[in-house]
């Protein structure tokens, strides 16, 4: 797998770069459910099984490149 990185563009938003292609993003937003909590939401592009929440800022870089990983239209 290229080099996965991503890039802030505003205070709760990043790109997710897969080597120099922008393959989606990461919003932080309040937890609903967990007042005071934020949940990471990663979104691909062209991704149909749509975005995934995450609660724990330390997965978030394992969970993009599982989607990244089993992507159904990506090589």
């Amino acid at each position: 797998m290229e080099q996965l990185d991503f890039n802030r563009i505003a205070r709760n938003e990043w790109r997710i770069r897969l080597g120099t292609d922008i393959v989606g993003h990461v919003l932080r937003m309040p937890d609903v459910l967990e007042p005071g909590a934020a949940v990471f939401v990663i979104h691909l592009d062209e991704d149909a099984r749509g975005p995934v929440r995450v609660h724990d800022a330390d997965r978030v870089r394992a969970e993009t490149q599982r989607m990244v990983r089993t992507h159904p239209l990506w090589p």
